[in-house]
Order: structure tokens, then sequence, then C-alpha cells
């Protein structure tokens, strides 16, 4: 088994080897695949999303904790225990910490672009 730590690496590793997504649905799928079998691989804990707080497994994006943010259209940011996943209309996606926010990794969407910032809103 390896430590979370080498695990959140050997998934960061595998989503930049990854083919990009071209949409907000293949972006989530991306991230929930390849983090389901880093943690089936290498983390000896079955899964079981309703002791999330406790197991020691790491779980990929949920759902209702999806939000998104007035003058980005288009870019969807969930919140997880200690990290934040935005993801664009274009399968782009960045993953930064909550504290300190530091990104842990951006990939920009099948069309070679990454997330739409504050400017791009505004057409600038």
């Amino acid at each position: 088994m390896l430590s979370k730590d080498a695990r959140l690496r050997l998934f960061l590793d595998r989503l930049l080897s990854a083919t990009p997504a071209a949409n907000p649905d293949e972006a989530i799928a991306l991230i929930a695949t390849l983090l389901n079998a880093v943690e089936d691989e290498h983390s000896g804990v079955p899964a079981n999303p309703s002791s999330w707080q406790s197991d020691g497994r790491m779980y990929p994006p949920q759902a209702d904790m999806a939000r998104t943010l007035p003058g980005l259209p288009g870019l969807t940011v969930y919140r997880s225990r200690g990290h934040r996943t935005l993801i664009g209309a274009n399968g782009a996606f960045t993953i930064a910490e909550i504290h300190g926010g530091k990104v842990l990794v951006e990939k920009a969407g099948a069309d070679g672009r990454g997330l739409p910032t504050p400017r791009d809103a505004k057409g600038a």
C-alpha cells in the first residue's frame, strides 16, 4: 500500500498523461475514473463513500458539491475535503488546495484551451 501523498502524486501523474477531456462530463469522469483506479490499486481501503471522513481513502468530487461562479459562465467548482476542482465547459480543469491555493494540476481541454478567467468573461 502507498501513502496518501504517494497516491495523490500517482493520480496527478495519470491525469497529466491522460487524453484531454472535451466537456465537463468527460472531465469529471476522467478525474473519477483515475482517482478510483489509484485508490483501488494502492490504498488498501474498499470504496465506501459514506465513510469518506474516516476511512483514509480519497474520493472524487461529488455532484452535490458542485457550484457555479458569478462572472465565469461555463465554469463549475467542486469543493472536496482539502481541494477545489474547477472544470470548464471545454473539459479543461484545475485542482488546487483549499488552504493556500497551491495548484496541484492544470489540464487544458481537448481544444487546447485552459479555464476561463474573469478577464475572459468580460470579453477583454
